[in-house]
């Protein structure tokens, strides 16, 4: 019985977590905006978004401590990286990068885990509107 409860709550976390996020440590991704695990795709200079349980202080992100690396490898540091949101869950804030290429994100927390995210990333190029791709507005300056 308990065997059989145990597997049941494995199959409803599996299904509740973001498919193709991969996680490390006690990090964890709750969702990405644009939806690029289900196939939405961000071009430079677009703002992504990330809902997590921490992603660490803004100061570590500030001194590189923490970071999102972009591909393509090593990477690209994404642009601006700013938690807009401390509290559970916890929200990430950053730009695409000039030059990034579709592949694995590798997010980085120092002391929490790492993430790997992946993105489809497309030239210049006008876009037609999907539902659920929208690019998350900017980050409001503190007032």
């Amino acid at each position: 019985m308990k065997k059989a409860f145990w597997l049941v709550f494995l199959a409803l976390a599996a299904c509740t977590a973001p498919q193709g996020i991969k996680t490390t440590g006690s990090l964890r991704i709750q969702s990405v905006q644009p939806d690029v695990v289900s196939g939405c795709t961000v071009q430079a200079g677009d703002w992504m978004a990330l809902k997590g349980n921490t992603f660490g202080t803004q100061a570590e992100w500030n001194s590189g401590a923490n970071h999102a690396l972009f591909p393509p490898e090593p990477g690209l540091h994404a642009e601006s990286p700013e938690i807009t949101q401390a509290e559970n869950p916890a929200t990430l804030m950053f730009r695409v990068p000039q030059g990034a290429q579709s592949g694995i994100l590798r997010l980085h927390v120092e002391g929490v885990g790492d993430a790997e995210i992946p993105v489809s990333v497309q030239a210049l190029a006008p876009q037609m509107a999907v539902p659920g791709c929208e690019v998350p507005a900017p980050p409001q300056p503190p007032e």
